[in-house]
């Protein structure tokens, strides 16, 4: 079990970063609360995604839809300010993954978090700053059994606006891990008919993560806008003087390309493609730019429920 909650919350970090501008969106989901004049609503936030094939595999058979959700259950303190409580779950149908590995369904509960957020924190010149601070419980299966705490997001958004829908944003979203333990043991790692195993069993846990990024939003018309993305995804890991593993900082740099469609008032879609390439090495290999078994191709929903 705990091998599939690792290679779940792996593919939760490329989902993390493919919906990165989710909040910006949503703050115009939000708005279609004021048209029915409700302090309390309900909105669901979706991203479904594939990833493509891993160098050297080719797809036989169906392949996986991967897809992270959540319903958010939403209190406005006022006009720029509200607080929610957010459901989130993973499904992923079955199918082939990228390494051509057949999975079966997977629905599966994520950590439960609460987020106040604040959309209007003032303006410094023409640029306005909006933030959110969240707090994740451990209520997936991969947080417990790395007994992980708790963890702190801040999220902060300073955008330039061009007209009714165009802007330029630089988004800041820092988080800080509270851990029980430093590194953990994965029983179910492979192992060889001697009993050795394949791979090292032992990691470390991540002790703070930073994501940093531009975005513009290219306003086409009153429906669509084409929404450029460059940025960079870090993470530092604990050190374990019992496990004598040492800590480590992994940066990744992203681009993306997305289209954003609004629907009606309350329903957005964004259609999209990212790239993501580790800087460097990473476990003792050379990283190429921009290689295809590094995209990933999303459709990101945005939805006011009631």
């Amino acid at each position: 079990m705990l091998k599939k909650a690792l290679a779940l919350t792996l593919a939760f970090s490329c989902f993390g970063s493919l919906s990165t501008a989710q909040e910006r969106e949503e703050s115009s989901v939000m708005s279609a609360a004021d048209t029915y004049r409700k302090n309390w609503n309900a909105t669901l936030f979706s991203i479904a995604s594939v990833t493509n094939m891993n160098y050297g595999k080719k797809a036989t058979d169906q392949r996986s839809l991967e897809s992270y959700n959540y319903i958010g259950l939403n209190y406005k303190l006022d006009a720029d300010t509200k607080v929610s409580v957010r459901l989130p779950f993973v499904y992923n149908t079955a199918g082939q993954n990228k390494y051509a590995e057949h999975e079966a369904s997977v629905l599966d509960l994520q950590d439960i978090h609460f987020a106040f957020s604040k959309y209007d924190l003032g303006y410094i010149g023409d640029i306005d700053i909006s933030g959110n601070v969240k707090v994740y419980l451990p209520t997936s299966e991969y947080s417990q059994n790395s007994k992980m705490v708790s963890k702190l997001r801040l999220e902060g958004y300073f955008e330039y606006s061009i007209g009714r829908f165009s802007s330029i944003t630089y988004a800041v979203k820092p988080d800080i891990y509270w851990q029980r333990q430093t590194a953990y043991f994965d029983p179910e790692t492979p192992q060889y008919d001697s009993g050795d195993f394949m791979k090292d069993p032992r990691s470390t846990l991540k002790q703070y993560s930073f994501e940093h990024y531009l975005e513009a939003v290219i306003d086409i018309n009153r429906m669509f806008s084409v929404k450029p993305k460059v940025g960079f995804d870090e993470d530092w890991f604990y050190s374990s003087a019992v496990e004598e593993l040492s800590g480590s900082h992994v940066t990744k740099v992203k681009a993306g390309l997305g289209l954003e469609i609004r629907a009606m008032k309350g329903l957005t879609f964004t259609a999209g493609v990212q790239n993501q390439t580790t800087l460097g090495s990473y476990k003792g290999k050379d990283v190429k730019w921009m290689q295809p078994e590094n995209t990933q191709y999303s459709v990101m929903t945005n939805a006011f429920l009631f």
